[in-house]
C-alpha cells in the first residue's frame, strides 16, 4: 500500500496509522473501477489516490468529492429549494437513506451527507462493510467535518457529498453554489457545476450508523450527534481518545 498524505492535511492526520494500511480484494477491484473510468476525455475523473482500510475496520480512500443535491427541500424555509430545481439535470428529491423518526429524507443544503458507490451487483454500497448510515469524518486541507453516509452513486464513481458537506469544509473548499445563491436568504438556487478536484479523504467507520432516534436535527448545527460519534472515532482510530 503506497499512499502519501497530502502536505496540506497532515495537520489534521497526526496519529493516523496509514502505516498499517491494508487493502482488501474488494477494495482493489473498487480502485480498479475508479482508476479505468478516469480517461483522458473525462472531465470529472475520480482521482482516487488510495483505497483501503485500517486494522480497526475503518474504510478510508482518497479522492475528488462533486456535488451532490439530491434531497427535499430543507423544512426550515419554504424557500428552499429541492434537489431537482438546484440540478435539473440529474437531481434527485431523494435519498437512499430515511430519516427513522419521520421517514424522510436527507436535505442537501442542511445535511452533511457522503455518496456510496454502488457495488458490482447493484444492490448496496461498494464496501461489503459499509452500509448507509454509517458515520465518516471528512477532511479537505486544514478543515475537517462530520458526516453521515446518506446516499447510493454510481458503479464507477467514488467521492460525492452534499452541499452542506461542501460548505462545511469551506473556505479550503469551493462554494458548491457558487453565483447561484438567492441574494436575500443566501440559500442554494442551482448547484455550481464543479467538483473538489483531488485529496478530499474520507474516513468512514462501519457499524457506527445511529439506532431509530435519529432526527435531522441530530446532524446539524455546530454541536450534534453526528460530530460526538464521528469526531470520537475519528480520535480513536489515531490514538487520541
Amino acid at each position: 500500500m503506497a499512499f502519501t498524505p497530502p502536505a496540506a492535511s497532515l495537520a489534521q492526520l497526526q496519529g493516523v496509522p496509514f502505516d498499517q494500511a491494508q487493502t482488501s480484494d474488494e477494495e482493489s477491484a473498487a480502485k480498479q473501477r475508479y482508476d479505468a473510468f478516469d480517461t483522458p476525455q473525462n472531465r470529472d475523473k475520480n482521482m482516487c489516490k488510495g483505497l483501503f482500510h485500517f486494522e480497526d475496520g475503518t474504510v478510508f480512500w482518497s479522492s475528488k468529492m462533486g456535488i451532490d443535491s439530491d434531497g427535499p427541500a430543507a423544512p426550515d424555509d419554504a424557500r428552499r429549494c429541492t434537489g431537482k430545481q438546484m440540478d435539473p439535470d440529474s437531481g434527485q428529491n431523494k435519498t437512499s437513506f430515511h430519516l427513522p423518526q419521520s421517514g424522510g429524507d436527507l436535505p442537501s443544503e442542511v445535511a452533511p451527507y457522503l455518496v456510496l458507490p454502488m457495488n458490482a451487483a447493484g444492490n448496496g454500497p461498494f464496501h461489503p462493510n459499509l452500509e448507509i448510515g454509517d458515520v465518516a469524518v471528512v477532511i479537505y486541507k486544514g478543515q475537517k467535518t462530520a458526516a453521515i453516509c446518506g446516499d447510493i452513486g454510481p458503479l464507477k464513481k467514488i467521492g460525492e457529498g452534499s452541499i452542506c458537506l461542501h460548505e462545511q469544509l469551506r473556505p479550503a473548499a469551493p462554494d458548491p453554489c457558487k453565483n447561484h445563491r438567492d441574494p436575500e436568504t443566501g440559500f442554494c438556487q442551482r448547484i455550481f457545476d464543479s467538483s473538489i478536484e483531488e485529496d478530499v479523504l474520507f474516513f468512514v467507520f462501519p457499524g457506527s450508523a445511529f439506532g431509530d432516534d435519529l432526527a435531522l436535527g441530530d446532524l446539524t448545527g455546530t454541536d450534534n450527534r453526528l460530530r460526538e460519534r464521528a469526531f470520537g472515532l475519528y480520535d480513536k482510530l489515531r490514538g487520541a481518545a
